[in-house]
């Protein structure tokens, strides 16, 4: 059972309360004036095979956003962000650092992530490390350490990326540690939060069901509503639980009754509402099944309850502020560079090229800007020059077999400084990989490092 205790955070969320029926909310980026986004994962919908068409045909409506998750360290998913803004849908990105935050630094990754979703130049919702509250999460634990995390992440992507709205989002429960994870007003735009109806908690046969789920939104409701836009980035409820082996489509259908019917009256800023249709016992992940079109009654209660005008299939692009990105680069003309002194060791590999512009219509070439390849002695830029028929969304550089930088924006390069290096021959590799990081062309070259002239 929940602790019903008065704590800290309960406090807080009267206070909250309070203080919001005083003060009228400002409307924050990509918030409709009224009304609420409908939007979904569909990924793992075995009954769609991901395929909005297919899906938005069985509910009845088309959505305004639906989500995927990347983990911190992947590229960005440039391709699929093009794709839903081409079908007029605004992505939705769960971006988890699930090997812990000390991977979130403020390098190349991060700069190069924010500035491929500014290239994309449409609405982007990006959900960065929720579910923080929780000890299942890698990044969970420390909240001064989550939170300055959170605002460099803030600060990269509005710096970079203005068309980027972050939605910070806990768990509903446990509700104690869910203050003490706020990054601040100034650095969060939207606030969420995940919650799931289930019959049995943790899959537990002795363990009751979750809350109502207008129960498990309320705190997070009154102590943010007044002063943030509430996405509920994660819905669902369980129409069949593995812990039992029993069906419960009563079940389902009462409690998302419950909640979406409640959105326009008791909860009139949430702003978008996501359903999760995964049957999670299939896929292995965890206890119940979600998959909204694998029950035709659960279906066609949904279909009734999204009919209603309330519920939006498109985002507004009223405050969408225009994104910006760096200008590529000259790239036809021959470096001025001194000719090497010192004489050129042979190479197993051809050395790096110096010209933009020389890679194979379908391939790479790997370009050396700032020095000759034969007389590396200070820091340079390697370029990854892509062909005219590459479709690529990132480049990972290695050298000599080492993983050294990523990057998600074209053209790609990165700045290589080779000080620390022993002088001589050193190979160096680009991968770049497309949609869902699918390797879509590679290159090899050699440098050679040398000691600075005197």
């Amino acid at each position: 059972m929940l602790r019903r205790a008065v704590t800290a955070a309960g406090i807080l969320v009267m206070l909250a309360a309070a203080v919001g029926a005083v003060h009228a909310a400002s409307q924050a980026p990509y918030e409709p004036a009224t009304g609420c986004y409908l939007g979904a994962y569909i990924e793992l919908d075995h009954n769609t095979a991901d395929d909005i068409g297919t899906f938005e045909q069985m509910v009845g409506k088309p959505h305004a956003t639906y989500f995927r998750y990347v983990g911190y360290g992947q590229p960005f998913p440039y391709q699929w962000v093009k794709e839903m803004h081409a079908r007029g849908i605004a992505p939705h990105i769960a971006w988890e650092p699930n090997h812990g935050l000390g991977a979130v630094r403020d390098d190349d990754y991060l700069h190069g992530w924010a500035q491929a979703a500014a290239r994309t130049g449409g609405p982007i919702f990006l959900r960065y490390a929720s579910e923080m509250n929780g000890n299942w999460m890698a990044y969970s634990g420390d909240p001064d350490l989550y939170i300055a995390k959170w605002r460099l992440v803030y600060r990269v992507m509005h710096e970079y990326a203005p068309n980027v709205v972050m939605i910070w989002c806990p768990f509903a429960t446990p509700r104690s540690t869910i203050p003490v994870y706020y990054p601040g007003d100034e650095y969060v735009d939207w606030v969420g939060v995940n919650i799931y109806n289930v019959l049995h908690m943790d899959g537990d046969p002795a363990k009751p069901p979750s809350d109502d789920p207008r129960d498990q939104l309320k705190p997070i409701y009154d102590m943010f509503a007044a002063r943030k836009p509430i996405a509920i980035c994660e819905y669902a409820a369980t129409h069949y639980c593995v812990a039992t082996k029993t069906k419960a489509v009563d079940f389902a259908i009462d409690n998302m009754t419950k909640l979406y019917s409640a959105l326009p009256t008791q909860f009139p800023r949430v702003r978008m509402i996501n359903w999760f249709s995964v049957d999670t016992e299939r896929d292995g992940l965890a206890h119940n099944n979600y998959c909204l079109t694998d029950d035709p009654e659960v279906l066609a209660q949904y279909r009734k309850l999204v009919a209603d005008d309330y519920f939006i299939s498109r985002v507004s692009d009223t405050h969408v502020v225009a994104s910006t990105s760096p200008a590529a680069p000259e790239s036809d003309t021959e470096l001025p560079l001194p000719e090497p002194t010192q004489p050129v060791p042979p190479t197993r590999l051809p050395l790096a090229g110096t010209r933009l512009g020389s890679a194979p219509p379908a391939g790479v070439a790997i370009v050396l800007q700032g020095a000759r390849p034969e007389a590396v002695s200070e820091r340079v830029e390697i370029v990854a020059d892509t062909g005219k028929q590459v479709q690529a969304d990132a480049a990972t550089f290695y050298v000599d077999g080492r993983f050294l930088a990523m990057t998600t924006v074209s053209p790609f390069r990165f700045t290589w400084d080779p000080t620390r290096l022993e002088p001589g021959v050193h190979d160096i590799k680009v991968v770049l990989s497309g949609y869902n990081d699918r390797t879509v062309a590679t290159a090899e070259a050699s440098v050679i490092v040398v000691r600075p002239t005197p």
